[in-house]
């Protein structure tokens, strides 16, 4: 398998160390997902159907800063992928799940950058790419363990009607 130079430097750069206790994080599911991680308690890393490139392994989060606020692009963003996969199982509702930084922590993993969006780099005076920003507004990761339902809340609920 072919690994691109994104899906190495991201793991050359892992956030673990950076995540804040205060950062929150977003991922997006279907109702019925969501009873599944409920029945098993955890959202798993690994999971028979994916709708993404075959490298990936973990579980997405969009990160959100604004205090008490969604961030409206990532809000989007959490709809289309709660739209995504009530398409797949046929969900009335999507659920918005929410980790906090200090959660995340406590998992002691490798947390990456997803190399399947364009994650903020830094760079340096010649250009090239020398870190992955954690401090940007836009932040995609990707986890590489499952995670304990304990650690998660519901954010939000997308009611979700498939108009095809």
């Amino acid at each position: 398998m072919c690994v691109d130079w994104e899906e190495r430097f991201s793991k050359e750069h892992p956030l673990t160390l950076k995540i804040k206790d205060t950062d929150l994080f977003l991922h997006g599911t279907s109702s019925k997902k969501y009873l599944v991680i409920q029945r098993t308690g955890f959202l798993l890393r690994k999971v028979p159907d994916r709708n993404w490139g075959i490298s990936r392994i973990g579980v997405c989060f969009e990160k959100y800063v604004k205090d008490g606020q969604y961030c409206g692009v990532v809000d989007l963003t959490i709809k289309r992928y709660c739209e995504t996969t009530c398409k797949k199982d046929g969900s009335s509702e999507g659920v918005v799940l929410l980790i906090k930084g200090r959660e995340l922590k406590k998992l002691a993993c490798p947390i990456y950058g997803d190399w399947n969006k364009n994650y903020p780099l830094i760079y340096n005076s010649e250009g090239k790419p020398i870190d992955i920003d954690s401090e940007a507004e836009l932040l995609s990761i990707v986890v590489d363990r499952d995670i304990p339902l304990r650690y998660l809340e519901v954010a939000k609920r997308v009611p979700f009607k498939d108009e095809s």
